[in-house]
């Protein structure tokens, strides 16, 4: 525990400065208005640039393949692709108000400070320290996303959608997890991720991370409970919370 509130019933981690209302077709409502990304890209770009991942494996092999998959579900569901502005303009707009943090705040210091935080956190219900160790918009919008793949070619995503998907899958994720795990001794974290990290700028990033530990002193549970840890000069954090409960 790390002095964070604990909160039971319906669990969603939120932020203050984000609405992730989702419509009934799961599309966050932040996507549903017209996506417009800088002048190279094209709707047949982005389908062309994704069609390569559909036709070699029908699961998404790391954040980016996840979020451009997104991408093109929104396309589908009639999200629209047009050339109009560019992307220092959606950066410059998704930053309003904002103020540029230097470093990941509420940070662990290794991989596995951070996942003994989390499952402390998951058997005691705390929905506050867990929101603690996922990304913020702040750190979102100026140290992740400027280096993240998505922002380049062939993608060159908008912020807004990727942090509106981030929400929606960690409102999805977190509570299935809670759900199967609060109010449980949870002890004994092994975490495996890749033996090699992503390397993005200054950021160096691991998906597909399995964690195993105990439950109730007993039974073992193992599986990938959470998405993309990020380290970002010595400081860890999550990106978000989906999984494959």
């Amino acid at each position: 525990m790390h002095g964070g509130r604990r909160t039971r019933g319906a669990h969603r981690v939120l932020s203050s400065s984000t609405d992730s209302s989702r419509t009934d077709s799961g599309i966050p409502m932040s996507v549903q208005h017209p996506i417009r990304i800088m002048k190279a890209l094209n709707v047949v770009t982005v389908l062309a640039a994704l069609s390569a991942l559909a036709c070699t494996d029908n699961t998404p092999r790391t954040a980016a393949d996840s979020q451009a998959a997104h991408v093109a579900e929104v396309i589908a569901a009639g999200g629209k692709v047009d050339s109009i502005l560019p992307m220092a303009e959606h950066l410059r707009r998704f930053r309003e108000g904002m103020t540029a943090p230097d470093t990941l705040r509420s940070a662990a210091p290794t991989r596995e400070a951070l996942v003994s935080r989390w499952l402390t956190a998951v058997s005691a219900s705390d929905t506050t320290t867990l929101t603690s160790l996922l990304l913020d918009r702040a750190e979102f919008a100026f140290l992740y996303f400027p280096s993240s793949p998505m922002a380049a070619p062939p993608y060159e995503a908008p912020p807004q959608l990727l942090w509106g998907q981030i929400m929606a899958s960690s409102n999805e994720g977190l509570p299935k997890v809670l759900n199967r795990y609060a109010g449980k001794s949870l002890s004994n974290p092994a975490l495996a991720c890749p033996d090699s990290a992503v390397v993005e700028g200054d950021n160096r990033t691991w998906t597909r991370c399995t964690l195993t530990f105990s439950v109730k002193g007993e039974a073992r549970a193992s599986g990938q409970f959470f998405g993309t840890i990020l380290e970002r000069g010595g400081r860890f954090k999550f990106v978000g919370y989906a999984n494959r409960l």
